[in-house]
């Protein structure tokens, strides 16, 4: 059987692209472009890079604009370079902060496929095969319009990218756009193009270039994409079996060995077609899908593998817990409350992994996690002749449902969903996150409950009488109505949990309760500010503090900002200063207000001084505690952090508005 793929790797040796910083050949009539209307260029100043890493920075660089994928610019855009250490303490990593410039460009609408999607299909499948595209996003040029937008500033120079890299927005769409074309073929290449390939390639896909009606084009359309010209391919090409490709890879399997090497055979001339290349050491060829042995009396995993899983060591940085946890999203619909254990990972900090503190409740979190990946998943398929039951399991953070069926007194679970909490959520009562978790089974499902004479719902609080005597409800019992009336009946009770479930459904629920709040605390979820009070200072505290407001009229929109920079131990005035702006909200003015007084304190030379203010908007965005959604107040956020890099330390407190008295009187009278 190896013998076989060899050969016909032997064959598209030259489609294959050596590992490394190696640039593919350009994609064959496809270009990237980004859309962002009448928007104004952003020039943002460049960050400054310690004299020990600016060598290696520019080695980087010098290979880029060496293999041609960077050029000197004289764009209006600028995105500044930001060097972050790898593990090994001694590489860097450069990375380019687009940001703002992500925010003005627009979305285009080209769907991507969902994982879960991509995962249909593979129920009887023996052999997998998965392609990786080899730097795709290198190989697919830009217009001179987008090479403006990707400029990247730092001290050696201005530099733009010539071909499309994945840090923008946009780019995994067109990369899926173009795999797609390529494997299903509805446009073709023009005749001159098409004859760039071999001739056995060529005879293999039933491409005759000689008889063309297509060369007598116009030079009008004759540099346009292939997604431009729109020629249908000939029939040749069309796909012959169903392909689910994923931005730069693509994964199928089948049946028999011999099936897979003919699919592997087609696949790769299809690429040569389009010119693209494959990498080959990414590529998996004849890879066994079983994971779990199959015995008389069960199904286990394979102990290699789940050794592998248990073994994993505990995660010593944040990016070591992410993968982890990205993994985790395949297994879903087999782990019961997987959204209330993984919380805990989830609003860990890379800091407090560095230092190990309070990682009690995280290595428990990730030890139950690990236990159940490799367990066994008691999952039945559904009988149609049997009611339902819908078990409940909502908290101030999470929701998760199990749909279950009866058999022999014993509730066997058939499906499971769940998800996370987020924003305003945080504050529904109990029964309320219990709806949410109700409607959500619903949902998901319908398509198993379409039909059920009796649906079983056990849930913990009183649903309904919550929403029967809800004063907040403004209608929502009709929505619900709509919800139910599908179905034909259904039964409420409250939760009560026999000790012999525990053997197939997760424990009972009181204890599971209490599993939760040693994992989480409920008001973990929540990210509070704490009270921080100018008192807490201490009357012999040494050091800076600068205080700030904004005013801005909604008649004429102009605004003014003032900024006061204090000495704590004698609390006299060092400096003060008031700014105009036009064109501005409120939040924008208090924005100006906190940018001018830190440059007044850099001025200076203070590396540590304490922020404070009345703007809730500001300064919870600056401490990271609520989100900045405005483009406008993004980019002040983003001058703000910039200049926060050169403190030392920023200690950001809001007060009220009587104790900011100050800064408030030298705003409006300005």
């Amino acid at each position: 059987m190896e013998a076989q793929a060899r050969a016909i790797l032997e064959k598209h040796h030259d489609n294959f692209l050596e590992d490394g910083n190696a640039v593919p050949a350009p994609a064959r009539r496809v270009v990237g472009n980004f859309n962002v209307d009448d928007a104004k260029p952003v020039a943002r100043r460049f960050r400054s890079i310690r004299p020990e890493h600016l060598r290696k920075a520019y080695d980087q660089l010098e290979k880029l604009f060496q293999t041609e994928l960077i050029e000197y610019s004289h764009s209006e855009w600028a995105s500044p370079i930001v060097i972050r250490m790898k593990k090994n303490g001694g590489d860097i990593r450069t990375c380019i902060d687009y940001r703002i410039a992500i925010q003005l460009i627009k979305l285009t609408h080209y769907p991507l496929p969902l994982i879960d999607d991509l995962l249909i299909g593979f129920e009887s499948v023996l052999w997998v095969l998965s392609l990786a595209m080899a730097k795709r996003l290198w190989a697919v040029p830009m217009t001179l319009w987008a090479k403006h937008i990707s400029v990247l500033i730092c001290l050696l120079r201005h530099f733009q990218w010539t071909k499309m890299l994945l840090g923008l927005k946009n780019a995994p769409p067109i990369c899926q756009q173009m795999l797609v074309n390529c494997l299903w073929s509805f446009v073709r290449l023009p005749a001159s193009e098409a004859a760039q390939m071999d001739v056995d390639g060529l005879a293999f896909l039933g491409i005759d270039v000689g008889d063309s009606a297509e060369e007598d084009l116009s030079t009008l359309i004759e540099g346009m994409t292939v997604f431009g010209r729109n020629v249908p391919s000939s029939p040749q090409l069309n796909s012959v079996r169903g392909e689910r490709p994923y931005i730069c890879d693509i994964g199928y399997g089948t049946e028999t060995w011999e099936q897979l090497c003919v699919d592997l055979d087609r696949r790769l001339y299809r690429l040569r077609y389009w010119g693209t290349s494959v990498s080959l050491l990414k590529n998996k060829f004849g890879k066994k899908r079983f994971s779990h042995e199959i015995e008389a009396d069960r199904i286990q995993a394979q102990s290699k593998i789940a050794e592998g899983v248990i073994d994993l060591p505990s995660p010593s940085t944040l990016r070591d817990v992410q993968p982890f946890l990205a993994s985790l999203n395949y297994y879903d619909e087999f782990i019961e409350s997987l959204p209330v254990i993984a919380a805990v990972l989830n609003k860990l900090t890379d800091e407090q992994i560095r230092s190990g503190r309070d990682l009690g409740r995280a290595m428990e979190a990730l030890r139950i996690l690990k236990r159940k990946t490799v367990s066994t998943p008691l999952l039945r398929g559904p009988d149609s002749q049997k009611s339902f039951v819908i078990i409940i399991h909502a908290n101030p953070w999470a929701a998760c449902t199990v749909l279950g069926q009866e058999s022999d007194g014993v509730f066997i679970p058939v499906h499971i969903t769940g998800r996370v909490l987020h924003d305003h959520k945080f504050r529904y009562h109990p029964a309320e996150n219990e709806v949410v978790a109700l409607i959500r089974a619903l949902r998901v499902f319908r398509a198993m409950l379409a039909g059920t004479k009796l649906i079983k719902v056990y849930n913990r609080y009183s649903m309904l009488k919550w929403i029967c005597t809800s004063r907040s409800l403004e209608g929502r019992c009709r929505q619900l109505a709509v919800c139910f009336w599908k179905f034909a009946r259904f039964s409420w009770m409250t939760m009560v949990w026999p000790q012999s479930w525990e053997l197939r459904l997760p424990p009972p629920r009181d204890k599971l309760d209490q599993n939760d709040d040693n994992i989480i605390q409920v008001t973990g979820r929540v990210i509070q500010s704490p009270p921080v009070r100018l008192e807490t200072l201490g009357p012999r505290c040494e050091g800076w503090l600068m205080s700030f407001d904004g005013h801005a009229k909604k008649s004429d929109r102009w605004g003014s900002a003032g900024c006061i920079l204090w000495e704590l131990l004698s609390w006299d005035v060092v400096q003060a200063r008031g700014s105009h702006f036009a064109d501005v909200t409120v939040n924008e003015a208090e924005y100006h207000g906190m940018i001018e007084g830190s440059k007044m304190a850099l001025v200076r030379g203070i590396s540590e001084m304490v922020i404070v203010g009345d703007s809730r908007i500001a300064i919870q965005q600056a401490r990271g505690l609520i989100q900045c959604l405005k483009p406008r107040l993004r980019m002040l956020l983003s001058e703000f952090e910039d200049q926060r890099q050169e403190f030392k330390s920023i200690e950001l407190v809001p007060v009220k508005r009587g104790f900011n008295a100050a800064a408030n009187y030298l705003a409006s009278k300005i």
